[in-house]
């Protein structure tokens, strides 16, 4: 009996102190974030979002962005119009926000994508503090200012280099959503990567809802329960939560409370809200009933059950980019009234894990994802802080996009976050192909190809050398130059066949100016090939030339013979007239 009752007894002290100690503050609480939407309205929009599917995109952000949070949305087009100041988010921003959405339109002229930046980054100042900031641009085109392409094309470079160093130095991750194949798209590549934001092209509008509930959750991720089986476990610390379920085909959506009752768009119940969007419902309920619900519709990965409550799960701030073979830091904690829950007997009833589970890729155009399980990793308690923490070795992990969801689970109650995150290849890397003689290239060569992760690397930085030299002391060096195109290719000659040792050292820097220095393991490479052919010793001798060589040779050896002996016949008849004259002198004397 006692064993029976004890899960209980834990449940019932879990809540009591939740309810009844205060929690610490040792350390500051992490700063709110702060999001501010930037949305293309040019004319294109009627092409690539003829249903005006940003109407619904933006009211899916507006219903689950976070209370207290602050947020502004602007329009631009040749002109840049504030849909929403930017504001701390409370039921009168949202309704405010609700009410302008159908302002959204297509009828701009241009794409000033400059002028949206700045008007995205007023108000913010540079701070000594940590700041939570994004910014979310929408765009389906190039930069386009005017008539005269060398006025978008100096925009294009203000932004850059100006307002690049600026959302830099205010700590302002640039997030973006790319809607056509018309986009500048190593503008927005340099501007995500730069600052540490997200990348997502949507392959159509219908896309829309799906791509922003990913962009929220990067900027202002809202508080989940996991939702599993199409079940999800609501507690009694949950004041409201809020539904958000795709939809496919004529498959409708129904809630089954935890006492069995039915809950559908027909059949409305008290204290909910249900709205009906394009492709997607929204279903707010305040004060749910505590227990075990069902959905009953289509089960999908973005579906998801937000929550209000004062017991919260805060997240360690993650990269949105980071290489292979990085060890990927965890931290998560609980939080009550957004501050830090410290009491151990409290958070030792709490188990903390990471799962991390590949998505499709964005631009494969079709549903694939790197093949493999989910991993999971247990959070260890770290006493001193509070904190959950743990490290996730990406080695064994595929590139590409994955999306990492921090649970925490008491038995009791369960608190999620999400977010994705990118796993890239090596930097930069370097590749070998032989290539021997031919009519058309008469020279060997050792031809490698230079790749570079452009999200990471600032390819204007690159440096760095190849060499390849064998084992009978030929020696090819290589300087790396300035890649125009990429990948690079680079061609080493070789002149001698052999066995060459191919080893080099690459450096360039991140775009956020860090040290990149990667030294490619040695290759040995096999080059062999016919030398040259000797013609002079090739051609046959005729026995007139044999003869002719000869006479000649004995020609020149009589020459310089006769040439010896008059030399030295004519010097010894000077000395016997020097030795004549010295006698003469002396008996003279």
């Amino acid at each position: 009996m006692k064993n029976h009752y004890l899960p209980l007894l834990k449940r019932q002290l879990l809540f009591l102190y939740i309810l009844l100690f205060s929690v610490s503050s040792l350390w500051a609480a992490p700063p709110p974030p702060d999001v501010r939407l930037l949305i293309d309205v040019s004319g294109s929009m009627r092409q690539n979002d003829p249903q005006n599917l940003r109407i619904p995109a933006l009211r899916l952000v507006n219903e689950l962005l976070p209370l207290g949070a602050a947020a502004g949305v602007w329009l631009f087009a040749d002109k840049t119009e504030a849909l929403v100041p930017p504001a701390v988010v409370n039921e009168a921003w949202k309704t405010r926000t609700r009410s302008r959405l159908e302002r959204i339109h297509s009828r701009g002229a241009l794409t000033d994508i400059e002028q949206a930046l700045t008007a995205g980054l007023s108000g913010w100042e540079a701070s000594k503090e940590a700041t939570d900031r994004h910014l979310v641009l929408l765009t389906d085109g190039l930069v386009d200012v005017g008539k005269d392409p060398a006025q978008s094309a100096a925009s294009r470079q203000r932004i850059l280099s100006e307002q690049l160093a600026r959302l830099r130095a205010l700590q302002v991750k640039v997030h973006a959503v790319a809607l056509s194949d018309a986009v500048d798209a190593e503008l927005l590549r340099t501007l995500t990567s730069d600052t540490g934001g997200w990348l997502e092209k949507a392959a159509d509008a219908d896309a829309l809802q799906r791509i922003f509930l990913h962009m929220l959750e990067q900027a202002a991720a809202p508080t989940t329960v996991p939702l599993s089986g199409n079940q999800f476990q609501i507690d009694g610390q949950v004041s409201e939560f809020t539904l958000l379920a795709f939809r496919s085909g004529e498959v409708a959506t129904a809630l089954i409370t935890p006492d069995g009752k039915t809950i559908s768009g027909t059949k409305p119940a008290p204290d909910v809200l249900w709205r009906e969007e394009e492709g997607y419902d929204l279903v707010t309920l305040t004060k749910p009933q505590p227990g075990r619900w069902q959905l009953q519709g289509v089960s999908d990965p973005d579906n998801r059950v937000v929550v209000v409550t004062d017991l919260g799960l805060e997240l360690e701030p993650l990269p949105g980019v980071l290489p292979h073979g990085t060890r990927l830091q965890l931290a998560a904690w609980l939080t009550d009234h957004q501050q830090p829950v410290t009491r151990q007997d409290l958070l030792q009833l709490v188990t903390a894990t990471a799962t991390l589970t590949a998505l499709p890729e964005e631009n494969a155009g079709a549903e694939t994802a790197p093949q493999m399980e989910p991993v999971q990793v247990r959070l260890e308690l770290d006493a001193k802080t509070g904190r959950y923490h743990s490290e996730l070795e990406t080695t064994p992990l595929l590139p590409g996009s994955y999306q990492l969801q921090m649970t925490l689970d008491s038995g009791t109650f369960q608190r999620q976050l999400a977010k994705r995150l990118r796993l890239i290849g090596a930097p930069l890397t370097v590749t070998y192909q032989v290539q021997l003689p031919t009519e058309v290239m008469p020279t060997a060569a050792i031809v490698a190809t230079l790749a570079a992760e452009v999200d990471m690397v600032d390819l204007t930085t690159l440096s760095g050398y190849l060499r390849a030299h064998s084992t009978t002391g030929q020696q090819v060096v290589l300087d790396i130059p300035q890649p125009t195109t990429q990948p690079l290719v680079l061609t080493l000659p070789i002149t001698h066949p052999g066995s060459y040792r191919v080893e080099g050292r690459l450096l360039a820097r991140s775009h956020s100016g860090e040290l990149i220095d990667v030294t490619p393991a040695p290759q040995q490479i096999e080059v062999q090939f016919a030398a040259p052919a000797d013609t002079a010793s090739d051609a046959p001798l005729s026995w007139l030339d044999v003869s002719l060589y000869v006479v000649l040779g004995n020609v020149l050896l009589s020459a310089f013979l006769g040439l010896t002996w008059w030399l030295l016949r004519r010097s010894k008849q000077r000395a016997l007239a020097a030795q004549t004259i010295t006698s003469s002198a002396m008996a003279s004397a």
